[in-house]
């Protein structure tokens, strides 16, 4: 009712859910109807996660994008006169063989937390889980880097919020001893230079060895 007595007002509509809509058609135009979504249940700040088929490129086989979608109806909060070019609205993306439901969990829990603490994520940034997604996992640090595949990572440039484009971060895991070496000066470019020299996968595997 509220909405259509702005729209009689000649109001402008309320930005959050034609961004919602807007960000739903860039995943279907990229990826196609998700397999399923898994709602959020939390009506201050919903973020859903929709789980994607998708056959990955160069010889990666069959998998599954985990793709968030509600993160970005707010704008994070970033360091006090930061001058960087990257956003405070951002969706996160999970490449991985299986849709476990620990994974879905973890990926909103991550979402969220920008929020609850007030504060941000981007390029290279770092974030221990509190458990291990998978029982015996030795992955239990999350790592954010922008997609690698170009066209996950222009998949919401028509988007925006409050003058902030929608990036994609994706996230990958890490064991502990490759934590200590990314957090560790000039670690994240070593680091990024094992995973070339591994031809790391980008679809998560829990099974990897880790690279240190």
């Amino acid at each position: 009712m509220l909405q259509r007595l702005r729209t009689l007002m000649g109001a402008a509509p309320d930005p959050l859910p034609a961004l919602a809509a807007a960000r739903a058609a860039a995943l279907r135009d990229a990826w196609g109807e998700p397999e399923r979504i898994d709602h959020d249940r939390d009506r201050q700040h919903r973020v859903d996660v929709h789980v994607y088929p998708r056959a990955f490129p160069e010889g990666d086989g069959e998998g599954y994008v985990l793709a968030t979608s509600g993160m970005s109806d707010r704008l994070m909060t970033l360091p006090a006169r930061y001058d960087g070019d990257e956003s405070a609205a951002r969706e996160l993306f999970w490449y991985v063989r299986e849709p476990h439901p620990a994974f879905i969990e973890r990926l909103r829990w991550l979402a969220k937390l920008p929020f609850a603490e007030g504060s941000w994520l981007g390029y290279g940034h770092t974030v221990p889980l509190p458990a291990p997604p998978l029982d015996g996992s030795p992955f239990s640090t999350f790592l954010l880097l922008p997609p690698a595949l170009a066209s996950d990572r222009h998949l919401f440039d028509n988007l925006h919020l409050h003058g902030h484009g929608v990036e994609a971060l994706v996230v990958h895991l890490l064991s502990d001893a490759e934590y200590d070496l990314v957090r560790s000066d000039e670690g994240l470019d070593v680091f990024l230079d094992l995973l070339d020299v591994h031809r790391y996968p980008p679809v998560f595997d829990p099974a990897r060895a880790s690279y240190l």
